[in-house]
């Protein structure tokens, strides 16, 4: 003769219900078979692994970039824009827990050197056009 269980017990397994089952090998309830451990934790995602990523890292490209543009005509947008997005990126990449940002200091490094070469260029060529004139080249 079998004795009944207690109304707090699981009939289905004996054992105590509100309590978790985690050594028990999952049994698929219609077949009766091994499916297999299951997943304590959700599979990680596209966003999640991303979040390893350098946060100044698209800034420090558009900085070198704009930077650069200076060989296609944009003689002061170009580095103005690379010394700003330059900045951003290094604090970004800092702010992160990154060390600095390679290109975001290379451009920024570069957007001054380009704008100063561009500023002497101008002075040199105002004061050289200003000579010409006095002389009476003009």
């Amino acid at each position: 003769m079998s004795t009944p269980l207690a109304p707090q017990d699981n009939q289905h397994t004996g054992q105590r219900a509100g309590r978790p089952q985690f050594d028990r090998p999952q049994f698929d309830q219609h077949r009766d078979h091994y499916t297999g451990p299951q997943p304590l934790y959700a599979p990680q995602t596209q966003m999640q692994s991303r979040t390893n990523e350098d946060p100044g890292k698209v800034l420090g490209i558009i900085s070198l970039v704009a930077t650069l543009s200076t060989f296609l005509g944009f003689n002061f947008l170009g580095p103005a824009v690379g010394i700003v997005t330059g900045y951003m990126a290094r604090r970004a990449s800092k702010e992160g827990g990154f060390g600095d940002n390679e290109m975001g200091k290379w451009g920024f490094i570069l957007g001054i050197v380009f704008i100063g070469i561009a500023v002497v260029g101008a002075i040199l060529g105002i004061s050289i056009s200003a000579i010409a004139a006095m002389m009476g080249y003009f």
